[in-house]
Parts: structure tokens; C-alpha cells; sequence
């Protein structure tokens, strides 16, 4: 079954010290638009979040968000040469403003680069690992709202399904109806204009385009194949976001048509209803991916 391009997932996961909150936000789109909101510790694994996310979903505007919280203090080392040199450095300073205070340790640790992290490669890979689990988690969270979501589309879209091949079966019914009297009243119009009948011959070729024009099985018979296979799409575990969109432009041309030709009342009002049952198919249809 289909599912809806509009979700929302979120996760966390906890590991190495550190909490990593995954957010996924999809909204309705053509094309598939990936945008990431990420830490600076994991800006250099943007390419592999895109294709995680791309692994997932075909079509949406969707919106990645990443964050990043410490737990425990990242354990550290410090640089005795370059705090040696600082220091040294400090010392000098204050000789040539002639100050005689010596540098003490809180002077020191203005300079945070005496302290040295651990591993950058190392430390870099955890954090990585640890956010792939959290947006793996996340994905899989908007997917089952996306499937839920599409659950409710389709179910709302079969019903108006129902509504549009009820209309159609309608003018059908009408049209069947039309024809034997439009051609009745062509004939009286004739006689009463002339006051005699014409040319049998003559009036049967206009008898027989009156109908051609009146006659809307070809549209009727097309819009039924047109539901038939919006109803195997809707079936469907496949994206079929786009082929909907175009079948249900399809069916809005033959209803155009129905209503050009319709030259009764009852049809006219059945094709105004049609065509707001395929517009609210279409917007149905444009939140599917």
C-alpha cells in the first residue's frame, strides 16, 4: 500500500558517554530535497546521513536534525612542552611591562589548547557509530507514520472512488436516455420550421451526428479504465505518488469533455460533482510518495 510523504521520527541513543538525538521530518515534495542540521563533530559524515536517507525514502522535502551531549567529561591529556613554552612566554610578557607578579596557574589554563583530546579518528568513528543507530531508529519511526498515514489516504481515496464511478454510471444512464430524445425533438424542429419533413435521408445523417456529438460512452468507458487502475496502484508497495497525479489528470480531461458535450442539466450538475471528487483525488494523491 502506498504511504504518505508527510512524517515525523525521533530517536536517542546513549553510548560512549554521549546522547545522540536523531529527528527526521519529511514534508510533500516532487523530487526527493535532503537537508541536514548536524554538530560539528559529524559535518564530515553528511554524504553518508544523505544516503541512509536516501536508502529509505524516494520522494519529500525532508529535514535531518542531529544532536550532540557529552555525558562525561572527554578524558584528556595535557601538553607539558607547550605549557613550558607558554608559561616561558607569560614570564617574558610580564618582564617587559615590568610587572613583578610570576604567571601562575590560572594564567595557564586561559590556553586550552595545552590540553589534548584523545584520538580524533578514533573518537570521531564512535560518534558516528552512535548516530547511525539513532537516525537508523528514527527512519524506521517515520516510516511507520508515513505507512499510517497512507493507510488513512487510501482508505479516504477508495471512497471517492466510489463516488466518482457512481456519477459516472449515472450519466451513463442519462445519456442513454438523451439521445432517443434529443433526436425526437431534432425531428419535431425540423417539421415545425418546414411544415413538412425533409429528406429522410438528410435527417437521418443529422440524427446520426446529433448523437455523435451528445454521445459520452467513449469518456464514461475511458473514465472507468482510469479507475480500475488507480484502484491496482492503490494496492500497490511501490511509490505510485506520480503515476496517480497523471491518471487523475487524465480523468479531469474527460470530465471537460463530458461537460463540453453534455446538453442537459442532470449531467452538467453529476460533472460538477465528478470534478470535485477528482480534485480532492489529486490533492489525495500529491501527499503520496
Amino acid at each position: 500500500m502506498p504511504q504518505s510523504m508527510t512524517g515525523f521520527g525521533r530517536a536517542e541513543v546513549i553510548a560512549y558517554g554521549l546522547q545522540i538525538t536523531a529527528e527526521v521530518l519529511s514534508l510533500n515534495n516532487r523530487f526527493l530535497e535532503i537537508t541536514c542540521r548536524l554538530p560539528r563533530q559529524l559535518s564530515s559524515y553528511e554524504w553518508h546521513i544523505r544516503e541512509l536517507v536516501r536508502q529509505t525514502l524516494s520522494r519529500g522535502t525532508v529535514t535531518v536534525t542531529l544532536t550532540l551531549q557529552w555525558l562525561e567529561p572527554i578524558p584528556r591529556s595535557f601538553s607539558l612542552p607547550l605549557a613550558r613554552g607558554y608559561y616561558t612566554m607569560l614570564q617574558q610578557l610580564a618582564h617587559s611591562l615590568g610587572i613583578a607578579e610570576e604567571p601562575r596557574l590560572e594564567h595557564l589554563l586561559c590556553f586550552s589548547d595545552i590540553f589534548e583530546a584523545p584520538s580524533s579518528t578514533s573518537n570521531d568513528s564512535r560518534i558516528w557509530s552512535v548516530a547511525q543507530r539513532a537516525l537508523q531508529r528514527a527512519l524506521r519511526q517515520l516510516q511507520q507514520m508515513r505507512r499510517k498515514e497512507g493507510a488513512n489516504l487510501v482508505a479516504d481515496m477508495r471512497q471517492h472512488l466510489r463516488n466518482v464511478e457512481r456519477i459516472v454510471t449515472a450519466i451513463e444512464r442519462r445519456n442513454r436516455q438523451l439521445i432517443p430524445q434529443a433526436q425526437q425533438r431534432l425531428r419535431e424542429r425540423v417539421s415545425e420550421l418546414l411544415g413538412e419533413l425533409p429528406d429522410p435521408q438528410r435527417l437521418s445523417q443529422e440524427v446520426a451526428l446529433l448523437a455523435t456529438r451528445l454521445d459520452t460512452h467513449e469518456e464514461c468507458t475511458r473514465l472507468r479504465s482510469h479507475l480500475e487502475l488507480m484502484r491496482q496502484l492503490l494496492r500497490e508497495s511501490v511509490p505510485v505518488g506520480r503515476r496517480l497525479v497523471f491518471l487523475l489528470q487524465e480523468m479531469l480531461r474527460e470530465a471537460n469533455t463530458i461537460s463540453a458535450k453534455a446538453d442537459d442539466a442532470s449531467i452538467s450538475h453529476w460533472v460538477v460533482q465528478l470534478k470535485e471528487d477528482i480534485e480532492r483525488l489529486r490533492e489525495q494523491a500529491q501527499n503520496l510518495e
